[in-house]
């Protein structure tokens, strides 16, 4: 099998109305499509990082007779700090829990491992001067091939709910003690005053963005680490709440907010995104409620999965999950001036370790 390949390099053509057709056409017709590569997510992201990072578009298409492939990459030239390496990685980076490529057509007898190397040779001889590295992050474990550039670096827990008649038959499967505590933190929450749950509707953008500034406050409180570039959550309320991508709940008692989860949702999935709560409430588990809420919501609306994301927290094993581990792939350019700059990146590295 011999891929043809197609690259676009300009933000214009990219966003134009055929090409983005196109892309949303893929999208509906891939049997393994996720949200983090919707057009308006993608969008989201490119919004946030192309007035602080300077990003160039290579959005990649191999095709053959019967299969297209589609992964949308850019050239990230990054600054001192790391030794100004020109990075070759998806759009969404470490934003986005995945970067699985989009595949469409007859894919029974698919090698992936042909596409990666294809791909790779593909890099080399396009794009060769002009990327050091090669940084594909959050591939699940059934899409990388045999090569020694993977690195296993996560897994990701997902319940079936398909596997469930209904939300009770789920919490009936959970320990005793797991599922006593839900019920008794609901309780006392609700003992507190008027308890409501949330989840804004694609029309309340403006809603939504309302309560943001005190969720990310919160956010940082909890994780004060965790970089949060400028915009980037109010763009993807912008972009993918009105577009019915986004599940954004929140927990309020007496009217005053004290939870928040804001999640994605495609193609009957629950992507379980970025949650957190005010501290005083820490012990009443609102996160916790906020999550089964949400999960109980996705039963209403006939969802089949609930996919927990990267991370392999406590919480999560106490849940009924199939796990899927996660590999980034690293390949660097064996050109003079990458060598040079690689050296020069891990020399810094060793001197502030």
């Amino acid at each position: 099998m011999k891929y043809k390949f197609e690259w676009i390099t300009e933000w214009d053509e990219i966003w134009s109305d055929a090409f983005v057709s196109q892309w949303s056409e893929w999208m509906e017709k891939s049997e393994n499509s996720h949200v983090f590569f919707h057009p308006n997510m993608v969008k989201a992201w490119v919004d946030t990082y192309m007035p602080i990072r300077d990003i160039k578009p290579i959005f990649c298409i191999a095709s053959t007779e019967d299969i297209n492939i589609f992964i949308p990459l850019v050239i990230w030239k990054k600054n001192w700090k790391n030794a100004f390496m020109n990075v070759i990685v998806p759009v969404g980076y470490s934003n986005f829990d995945y970067h699985t490529p989009i595949i469409v057509g007859n894919s029974d007898e698919f090698e992936w491992s042909l596409f990666w190397s294809s791909l790779n040779h593909e890099i080399n001889r396009e794009w060769n001067g002009l990327y050091d590295r090669i940084e594909i992050d959050g591939i699940p474990e059934n899409y990388i091939s045999e090569s020694n550039h993977w690195y296993l670096v996560d897994e990701s827990p997902l319940i079936e709910l398909s596997n469930f008649e209904s939300y009770e038959e789920l919490i009936g499967v959970l320990k005793s003690k797991v599922r006593g505590d839900i019920n008794r933190q609901l309780r006392r929450l609700k003992e507190l005053g008027n308890f409501k749950y949330r989840v804004f509707t694609s029309d309340e953008v403006e809603d939504a963005l309302s309560v943001l500034p005190a969720m990310l406050h919160h956010h940082s409180i909890r994780w004060p680490n965790a970089y949060k570039a400028q915009n980037y959550h109010a763009n993807l309320i912008k972009k993918a709440l009105p577009a019915g991508l986004m599940h954004f709940s929140q927990i309020s008692i007496d009217d005053q907010p004290m939870c928040w989860n804001l999640s994605f949702t495609y193609q009957n999935t629950y992507y379980f995104y970025m949650p957190t709560y005010v501290e005083e409430y820490r012990k009443y588990s609102p996160g916790k409620v906020n999550m089964f809420l949400s999960m109980e919501n996705m039963f209403e609306l006939g969802y089949q999965k609930f996919d927990l994301l990267r991370g392999a927290e406590e919480y999560k094993n106490k849940l009924p999950t199939v796990t899927t581990f996660i590999y980034d792939l690293y390949n660097t350019n064996d050109g003079l001036s990458s060598k040079i700059k690689h050296k020069m990146y891990e020399f810094k590295k060793r001197i502030q370790s």
